[in-house]
């Protein structure tokens, strides 16, 4: 009979002593936790398999499908390493173990076991069925379609074969406990014991770790690594449901819809130069520019200098001379001295700038969200040209990869590995190397290009590379005079003034090449930096924490763009819209960025600002004030001497502090709004309209 059998077994087992029962134990725990893993793994890939079947679209080059086979593959072997993981860990802690390990706990392990194979089939069953409605994979997206459970379930009931899923689930369950009785016998098999278990047990604890990890590289694999396969459909293919659950699952609270959208839309419309929505219109910010009759095709380059806080530059006041090259720029091209970036965080500034969307994220930011990676950008109006995107580390970092990928077509990254140069440290290629090679890869160029290029050296460790260290002198300041003026140490000022030479070492070279006559070149912070200003800068640069978000905006090309300089508001959304406007190129938006050189928009200048002084705290500046959602609302002189007063309370009859609450006390809310709202509803658009088509649109637009 089977139950004496194991009851048998577990005395003999209990009475082959300490050492006996640590193998017997060590050995059983591992062979039930494989066979586990392996027939999940198996079914995982027939899953996909099946997926691909019925969902591929008609001309699939199946043969082209291979690398996402082999990408799920290797999502797949993490997820399962992990679903098996828990049991594993509790069946070797020493103890309870022993209790745990077969032939020990059949009822325990059988129960993990159906109940993995069960969340498994679920998730499938849910992914198939997510797919079929959205055409993405199962994500927290579920959540907000299961708002109304009754009508939710009404819709699943009549549109999916309800009973036959099921009829499937329970198939698949009775396989695997066929499975178990057929492995459990066995796992308590006479094998390898002693310390040749020893060996294998931390052999496969290895692998396990490197197969979780995913890849040969200090970023782990991530759902932004299927953005790199060639197939459309592959890229969907290579997902994991249960990975990419895991990868929503934070932003399932911020994924309004369009109704909830809509209370706010004619107040974002009227601000980006739209009228108001007719009934029934769908939502939509959509404005198309004509192209400038007789443009030719120029350049452009973006340089997003990291960490590039306005008030340490020279140009906006700053006595320490740490920005000699820029300085020296900005003379000579349009500054915009009141450039903002909507929070103070790298990734939330990559994304703005690329997309025209601050990124109001709660808990992570925008580009981790696999929903929010297929952007409209102005970046892919730029049709004739060739896209290239420079970073001294990886673009994994932050999932950035993620967002350039799916947005931007056939866009050429050029990063830690492909660069010629050493890595110098954490951030991969120093500045330096970083954009002399960009110059020499625009060298090469045959036709016209739009290029990103991304430092990241102004950040600590601070590194200065050896190789520039005779060539590069920063000034001599005393810590006095450094912490006056927002520096932490002399460490944070030199590499600053490094970031500043390397700039003008670049433009230097860029100087002696035939691209540069006909490139628009411009630089923007990715960010501030929070702390003193000196007193070059008003009180409430850091009082109120303007200085997290404020940075320099330089445009600078020579032959195109006269000197000047713009006091007004501007934000890390306009850049772009504002450089395809200099350009003279065709283009839509769809986003929330204007052209800081349209006088349309003159009089509504304003920067918006996000989490600057509290999680989840929105404000907004507006000419000399400050205007800070809270509870109660405030407005603050940014020019005072004590701009924390709050003049809607300590002077209730100032007519400009009223004027600016009645004015724009509802906008915060409503852009942030609007932010998560295209965060997600941001879809790419089809072929670019022709040239008369664009005018008619854009005279339309005028005209309502």
């Amino acid at each position: 009979m089977k139950g004496p059998q194991i009851s048998g077994e577990a005395a003999a087992w209990a009475c082959s002593g300490s050492t006996g029962q640590a193998s017997g134990g060590a050995r059983s725990v591992l062979m039930a936790t494989l066979a586990l893993a392996a027939l999940l793994l198996t079914a995982a890939t027939l899953a996909r398999l099946a997926f691909a079947v019925a969902f591929a679209p008609p001309g699939t080059d199946w043969h082209g499908l291979l690398a996402a086979f082999v990408l799920g593959a290797r999502f797949d072997l993490r997820l399962v390493l992990l679903s098996v993981l828990p049991l594993w860990v509790l069946s070797r802690l020493p103890g309870l173990g022993r209790h745990l390990a077969p032939p020990h706990a059949r009822t325990l392990w059988w129960a993990f076991w159906m109940s993995i194979a069960l969340l498994w089939a679920v998730a499938w069953v849910f992914d198939a069925g997510h797919y079929a409605y959205l055409h993405q994979r199962l994500s927290a997206m579920l959540i907000s379609l299961a708002g109304d459970p009754r009508e939710a379930l009404g819709m699943v009931w009549q549109s999916y074969p309800v009973i036959w899923i099921v009829l499937g689930i329970l198939l698949w369950l009775l396989i695997c406990h066929s499975a178990f009785a057929l492995v459990w016998p066995r796992v308590n098999a006479p094998g390898l014991a002693g310390w040749r278990l020893l060996v294998t047990e931390i052999g496969v604890a290895v692998l396990a770790s490197f197969a979780v990890h995913g890849q040969l590289s200090q970023y782990p694999l991530r759902w932004s690594d299927a953005t790199e396969l060639a197939d459309r459909f592959g890229r969907q293919l290579a997902l994991n449901p249960l990975q990419n659950l895991y990868d929503t699952w934070s932003f399932r609270a911020q994924m309004p819809d369009a109704e909830s959208m809509r209370a706010d839309a004619d107040e974002i419309r009227r601000f980006v130069g739209l009228p108001p929505l007719r009934p029934n219109e769908p939502v939509s910010f959509l404005r198309s520019v004509p192209p400038r009759a007789g443009a030719a095709p120029m350049n452009v380059v973006v340089v997003l200098l990291e960490s590039f806080a306005g008030h340490k530059t020279g140009t906006l006041g700053s006595p320490l001379g740490a920005t000699p090259s820029f300085d020296a720029l900005a003379a000579e091209g349009l500054l915009f001295t009141r450039m903002m970036s909507a929070h103070g965080h790298t990734a939330r500034g990559v994304f703005a700038t690329l997309t025209g969307i601050p990124d109001v994220s709660i808990k992570s930011t925008a580009s981790r969200n696999p929903l929010a990676t297929q952007q409209q950008s102005i970046v892919n109006e730029f049709r004739q040209h060739a896209k290239l995107y420079f970073i001294g580390g990886s673009t994994s970092w932050a999932n950035v990869r993620g967002v350039l990928k799916a947005s931007i077509d056939g866009i050429d990254i050029y990063e830690e590995g492909r660069l010629k140069s050493p890595s110098e440290d954490v951030w991969g290629v120093s500045d330096k190397n970083l954009l002399l090679e960009a110059n020499a890869v625009f060298r090469a160029q045959t036709r016209p290009f739009f290029a990103i290029v991304q430092t990241s050296g102004n950040h600590r460790p601070y590194n200065i590379p050896n190789e520039d260290r005779a060539a590069f002198r920063a000034p001599t300041r005393t810590q006095a005079e450094l912490s006056q003026h927002g520096f932490i140490s002399a460490q944070e000022y030199e590499a600053f003034a490094y970031l500043d030479w390397c700039i003008g070492r670049f433009m230097a070279q860029a100087r002696k090449e035939p691209y540069f006559a006909n490139t628009l070149f411009a630089f923007v912070g990715d960010h501030g930096i929070i702390g003193p200003t000196g007193p070059h800068m008003p009180p409430s640069w850091h009082d109120l924490a303007i200085t997290q978000g404020h940075t320099p905006f330089l445009i600078y090309a020579p032959k195109v763009v006269k000197p000047r300089r713009v006091d007004h508001w501007a934000q890390q959304v306009d850049v772009l819209p504002t450089l395809a406007s200099i350009a003279g190129i065709g283009h839509r938006n769809t986003t929330l960025g204007r052209d800081l050189l349209d006088p349309r928009f003159d009089e509504t200048r304003v920067a918006f600002t996000f989490q600057f002084m509290g999680p989840g705290q929105l404000g907004l500046l507006i000419g000399e004030h400050m205007l800070v959602e809270g509870q109660p609302q405030s407005v603050h002189d940014i020019e005072a001497a004590d701009p924390k007063v709050n003049l809607l309370a300590s002077a209730p009859g100032s007519t400009e502090a009223r004027a600016v609450q009645q004015n724009w006390g509802r906008f915060a809310k409503a852009y942030a709004n609007a932010a998560l709202y295209l965060q997600t509803s941001n879809p790419r658009l089809g072929g670019f309209p022709s040239e008369g088509a664009a005018s008619a649109l854009f005279g339309k637009a005028q005209s309502n």
